[in-house]
């Protein structure tokens, strides 16, 4: 009985909890950080006001850098422990880092309060100050301080840090070198010295103290991290991933290093070598919101916008507040077409953080696209008032008022961005497309004209000046501007499509065939020139004559992109479809990302029998790649559409519609999915007009039959 009674004893809640305590306390002790936190959390799930566990899981978590997982528990810990300064101290800092300075000045006036000379807190208050009356407050208060800092580093970071606040480099240089001398074995001061260098452009300088910051440091430190972050933007790649493959050699379980290799392969579009290194990030810590977060970046890019939305609810999951989360999950429905969800999403990503400009303008922009005029002037407005010098906040309120039909406010706005960037070619093209709008046509292309002085390969002002020069009736004219446009720019495959266009115009076929095929020689990525050059081919009937033509440029240059993407075009529409997957499917293999191939082979995959979760994913990567596109709005629009998804294909297809509204079969799209969701009378409308334009085109039996099933 005796033995039975103790087995249950040490069975007993209170016991368990001793247990995981004791271990997370040698677990720490060994600076076993992450095994540390696994018994302490352990503990705490059997008393969740536990002081001990909720205050080393704050700080296991701080000295793993690992700053938002450090935050929640560092709250607990105020409660459970208020006079605990030394978490104080580090919630300051927390709060320091994400950009809250009246909390950090809460928590240190309460440290400096009970300790009056605690340097620490006295730094941290210093770090807050932002107006130059505060920076010479705090300036003076460190001064008289001196006295106090003796061998350390740190204190004269913070006062060099607030010289360079008031615009003093004479004093920031002497500080920061009074740091280093001070403590010559301060990582830290030598890494502060060196950011100081670099911002001052002495690259030299600034490589020599980022070396020696990181051979003082550990292998696994933040110091070693800089000194490759410098190499990437020394355009030293190379350098950069041996450091980065070194730390993650000698020290596997420094996780940063694996983070910034992810980051690094992300940028390279190396998409599977970064889900490889997050996939180590994730097993020591499966919950670390970075990881999360760029794991969701990876699958977006990757075109698996399911998968992403659900790593960024992992994210926002553990950290609701957490702005750039709800910005990328943004991201995410706006690629899958849900742009109603997308617009929820950045409303609560700006009311987290108001200052998140991305955020706001990106919210701006869905305003507009979406008809909500009014509140993305209002809150464009309200981001100029504290951001002045902020030019994509003016670009998209000028379109805002042009949107509202108000021109010439669409103008006054326009030239804050030609007097705020005199050299910059948007302002005088949009005062241009502000006036033009006004009726003002000779002084819009003396505009559109100033915007090519500046960007002779500017596409947008001259494709202008050709079109106010042929509703002028002056073809002749707008040819002859568009030639000595690129006689300047011989490469650009944009000018040779409004030369193309303009030749349209005057009738010559063989001549704008000719341009076309330059544009996507010299620019595979224009996608609406394979669509023009599918209607002349559809036009004249010579299919197998520009088959030819192709077969000939890929024997020259296999890796033709244009011409795989535009001889599956003419397969398209000579309606043999094996042909034309086969040859979107050759673009796609030399170039996993490129989108006309993309768009074009989801829309056949769906249309014809493929594999529809592969459609979706195509269309979806497509739409992330060319999101202003609106045959490839309509193509993933269409593709929801039948999947029954029909409120997020709405979105998409209204818009295309308003891109392409003499298209019959995007017209067709939309009315049917105004009549799957109930709206017969927009139906009819759409359903309509598209018959109209053409009586023929695929869908037109089901249109008939749905307008007659709507009388």
């Amino acid at each position: 009985m005796g033995l039975v009674a103790a087995a249950g004893c040490s069975q007993s809640p209170e016991a368990k909890k001793a247990r995981h305590l004791e271990r997370g306390d040698r677990y720490f002790a060994q600076e076993q950080y992450r095994d540390a936190i696994i018994e302490y959390r352990r503990a705490l799930r059997i008393d969740p006001n536990n002081v001990r566990a909720v205050t080393q899981v704050a700080l296991a978590h701080f000295q793993l850098e690992e700053l938002a997982q450090a935050f929640p528990f560092l709250v607990k810990a105020r409660e459970v422990a208020p006079d605990n300064l030394e978490l104080r101290r580090k919630l300051a800092l927390v709060y320091l880092v994400s950009g809250q300075p009246e909390e950090v000045r809460k928590e240190t006036a309460f440290v400096l309060e009970k300790a009056p000379d605690d340097l620490e807190a006295l730094l941290l208050w210093a770090g807050t100050a932002k107006t130059p009356e505060e920076v010479d407050a705090a300036i003076r208060r460190l001064e008289a301080a001196r006295p106090s800092f003796g061998g350390r580093a740190k204190p004269y970071l913070a006062l060099g840090t607030l010289y360079l606040r008031k615009a003093d480099p004479a004093a920031v240089e002497r500080v920061f070198k009074e740091a280093v001398a001070r403590e010559p074995k301060s990582a830290d001061a030598h890494v502060v010295l060196a950011n100081f260098y670099r911002a001052r452009r002495d690259l030299e300088r600034a490589e020599a103290e980022y070396r020696a910051a990181a051979e003082i440091a550990p292998v696994g430190s933040s110091a070693r991290i800089q000194l490759a972050d410098f190499y990437l933007l020394a355009g030293k790649p190379a350098e950069a991933k041996r450091i980065l493959e070194d730390i993650t050699q000698k020290a596997p379980d420094y996780l940063p290093a694996w983070r910034r290799v992810a980051e690094v392969a992300f940028t390279e579009r190396k998409y599977d070598d970064s889900l490889s290194a997050l996939a180590v990030v994730r097993k020591k810590s499966p919950m670390d919101l970075e990881s999360l977060l760029l794991q969701g970046r990876v699958h977006l890019a990757k075109g698996e916008t399911t998968l992403a939305i659900q790593e960024f609810h992992k994210v926002l999951k553990q950290s609701p507040q957490l702005a750039p989360a709800r910005y990328q999950l943004a991201h995410a429905y706006v690629q899958a077409g849900n742009l109603q969800q997308a617009r929820a999403e950045l409303k609560e990503a700006t009311a987290s953080d108001p200052s998140f400009t991305e955020a706001v303008l990106r919210a701006a922009e869905l305003d507009i696209q979406s008809g909500a005029i009014l509140p993305a002037i209002e809150a464009l407005e309200k981001l100029i008032a504290t951001q002045p010098s902020e030019i994509r906040a003016y670009v998209l309120l000028g379109s805002a008022y042009q949107a509202k039909g108000e021109p010439a406010k669409a103008t006054e706005v326009y030239r804050k961005v030609v007097a705020m960037a005199p050299k910059d070619p948007r302002g005088p093209y949009l005062v241009g497309v502000g006036l033009r709008a006004q009726g003002k046509v000779t002084e819009a292309k003396r505009e559109f004209e100033a915007a090519l002085a500046l960007s002779p390969g500017y596409v947008e002002p001259l494709a202008q000046i050709a079109a106010i020069l042929i509703l002028e009736k002056q073809p002749d004219a707008a040819l002859a501007r568009v030639q000595k446009q690129i006689s300047l720019v011989p490469t650009s495959g944009a000018l040779q499509e409004v030369r193309g266009k303009v030749h349209l115009v005057r009738r010559d076929f063989g001549l704008a065939e000719a341009a076309f095929l330059k544009a996507i020689e010299l620019d595979p990525n224009l996608f609406a020139v394979y669509v023009t050059l599918g209607q002349l081919y559809a036009a004249s009937g010579k299919y197998d004559d520009a088959l030819v033509k192709l077969n000939g440029a890929l024997r020259v240059n296999p890796k033709d992109l244009g011409a795989y993407t535009l001889a599956g075009t003419i397969h398209q529409l000579k309606g043999d479809i094996p042909k034309a997957q086969e040859a979107y499917e050759k673009a796609l293999a030399l170039n996993p990302r490129f989108a006309p191939a993309a768009n074009n082979l989801a829309y056949l995959y769906s249309e014809h029998g493929g594999d529809k979760e592969k459609a979706l994913q195509l269309a979806q990567m497509a739409k992330e790649v060319a999101p202003e596109e609106p045959a490839i709005s309509d193509t993933l629009g269409w593709i929801l559409y039948k999947r029954g998804v029909y409120q997020r294909a709405l979105a998409l297809l209204e818009g295309s519609v308003a891109k392409l509204p003499t298209h019959p079969e995007v017209q067709y799209h939309l009315g049917m999915t105004y009549y799957k969701l109930g709206n017969k009378q927009a139906a009819k409308r759409v359903l309509t007009q598209a018959l109209k334009l053409s009586p023929q085109f695929p869908g037109a039996e089901e249109a008939q039959g749905t307008l007659a099933d709507l009388e």
